[in-house]
This record gives structure tokens, C-alpha cells and sequence, in this order.
């Protein structure tokens, strides 16, 4: 009976530590990963949608930040788009429903305040947000592929509100022909 509660308790401990660290790729093909409806490959934003991996023919070329792209900026410790920035998304979807041989990689960004921990996650839900708001506005989401940098790749270097606001953005990088 004691082995049987000492079995249960480490397997208590087990799951809350996989939970609490969010080990994806510890999940990847146990039955807990079934459970947790974890797959390695793909990671679930907003409102269920699933970022996608680069594919293949594209991987391993170098995409380019195009003026016709143009970035969305954030407010601190937000996700949320403002009004701005949805005009601006409107503009940017407009432009990829006429150009269909694009993908692109978007980015999210953070200022450098806060754990590098967060500002990843901070990042992703920013990410997630405009390739959200592009496929609701009619871009095919095959086409559209997130990541996030954190506060890894300020774009000033600047410790102060004017560069913190700077770096809180979401810019949109292609790969392919125009």
C-alpha cells in the first residue's frame, strides 16, 4: 500500500513539473503529451490556429524586410492590437492577397524589460495576434509563419521609453518572388 502511494506521489510530482516548465518536447509521444494534445511540430495561438513551419523549399533562404510590409508597433506588456495597427495589418493583407508567391515570417518583439522567458511568450502572443488578424482578413495561413525573437533584437539599442517603443513591434519579413 505504501509503494502504491509513493508511486502516485512521484507521479503527481512528474506531471506538475512537466506542466509547470512547459516541456513540449518532453510530451512529444508519451501519453501525457495525447493527453495534453501537445505535438512538437506545431504550436496553437490564438483562438486555436496553428502557426506553421516553414516549409521545406524555403527553409534555409535568407527573407527580406520589404517597404511594402510595413511593422506594427504594441503598447508595454501587450499583445492587444491597437487601432493603428489593424489599419496598418489591413494594408500588409491587401498587399499579400495580391502577391500569392510570398510567405512570410512574422515577427514578434519585445522592449528589454522583463525575463527573457517572457518576453518570448510576450513576443509570440504578438506574433500570433497579426497572423491572426492576416488570416481573418483573407490571407491564406499556409503562407503566413511566426516567430519570436523576445528583446533579443532591439531596434534601438537605447535604455528609454522612445527606444522601448521602438521595440515593441511585430515586423514582417518574405521569403519568395514578388
Amino acid at each position: 500500500m505504501r509503494t502504491f502511494r509513493a508511486g502516485k506521489l512521484l507521479m503527481l510530482c512528474l506531471v506538475t513539473a512537466l506542466v509547470a516548465t512547459g516541456c513540449r518536447g518532453c510530451l512529444k509521444d508519451s501519453p501525457l503529451g495525447r493527453w495534453f494534445g501537445k505535438s512538437p511540430d506545431s504550436v496553437s495561438g490564438p483562438g486555436g490556429l496553428e502557426s506553421s513551419v516553414l516549409p521545406e523549399p524555403i527553409r534555409g533562404q535568407t527573407p527580406q524586410e520589404i517597404p511594402e510590409l510595413k511593422r506594427i508597433y504594441f503598447e508595454f506588456d501587450s499583445a492587444e492590437l491597437l487601432e493603428p495597427a489593424k489599419e496598418q495589418l489591413r494594408e500588409n493583407a491587401q498587399w499579400l492577397k495580391a502577391n500569392p508567391g510570398v510567405h512570410v515570417q512574422i515577427e514578434g518583439h519585445c522592449d528589454e524589460r522583463g525575463t527573457p522567458e517572457y518576453n518570448y511568450a510576450l513576443g509570440q502572443r504578438r506574433a500570433d495576434a497579426a497572423r491572426m488578424f492576416l488570416v481573418r482578413e483573407g490571407v491564406e495561413p499556409g503562407r503566413l509563419h511566426t516567430i519570436s525573437y523576445g528583446a533579443e533584437r532591439p531596434d534601438d539599442p537605447g535604455h528609454d521609453e522612445m527606444a522601448w517603443a521602438k521595440n515593441r513591434r511585430v515586423q514582417f519579413l518574405v521569403y519568395g518572388g514578388q
